[in-house]
């Protein structure tokens, strides 16, 4: 479930300010629970925020959207300030070096190009699993308009959940495999749990096709 609420899209734009880490960096111990913490707050909401998504209750969904954009906010100012501090910290736990892509990943286009060579880097470690890092790329090519590589993208549009625009198709098995990723047939079939909708994969979608169902140029 944690991979399909990495990659909730389309939410409504925003900015942060990065403030000043107020945690010693070499306090492991305290930066593992914020972190927890951080993370805990971020899955629910966005478990919640798919749960009325799927009873197609409009208000409530933007109601929510609104609330979970100014706690992504909150954690990125977070997350901002202890990588422009302290760099990645060493010693987090697996869950916790999860959440800080997790906080990069719903950022706005600024933050994720800023902090997406913090993830590039410690997925090169080991640090960070590979999958992680196909998310994020896809991530940033979607919002900078472009095809995504890894197929880790979708959008919805009504009732149904697309895929959004995949680059070199041919090669895509091939691609998520190298990169820890299900085959595309399973990922499909747990986007469909998970949002309780119907999910589709238009091989012949554009980009521009694909900003006309979103109702928004991104």
């Amino acid at each position: 479930m944690n991979k399909i609420l990495a990659f909730l899209l389309f939410i409504i734009p925003g900015t942060q300010a990065v403030v000043a880490q107020t945690i010693p960096c070499t306090d492991t111990a305290k930066l593992n629970t914020k972190l927890k913490a951080i993370r805990d707050v971020d899955q629910n909401s966005r478990a919640q925020f798919i749960k009325v998504m799927a009873e197609n209750n409009p208000q409530k969904t933007k109601e929510l959207a609104l609330q979970m954009k100014a706690t992504d906010k909150e954690n990125q100012q977070f997350v901002g300030g202890l990588l422009d501090t302290c760099g990645w910290p060493k010693g987090l736990s697996a869950e916790n070096n999860h959440t800080i892509f997790l906080v990069i990943d719903h950022g706005e286009i600024p933050f994720m190009n800023k902090y997406f060579p913090y993830v590039k880097q410690q997925a090169d470690l080991g640090v960070v699993p590979k999958s992680d890092l196909a998310t994020i790329q896809d991530r940033v090519l979607l919002r900078n308009g472009k095809k995504q590589v890894y197929g880790t993208q979708t959008f919805k549009a009504g009732a149904v959940v697309n895929v959004w625009p995949v680059d070199n198709i041919d090669g895509l098995a091939e691609r998520r495999k190298a990169m820890g990723l299900e085959p595309m047939d399973e990922y499909l079939e747990a986007v469909k749990k998970a949002y309780h909708a119907e999910v589709t994969w238009d091989k012949s979608l554009t980009v521009e096709n694909a900003q006309q169902k979103t109702g928004k140029k991104l």
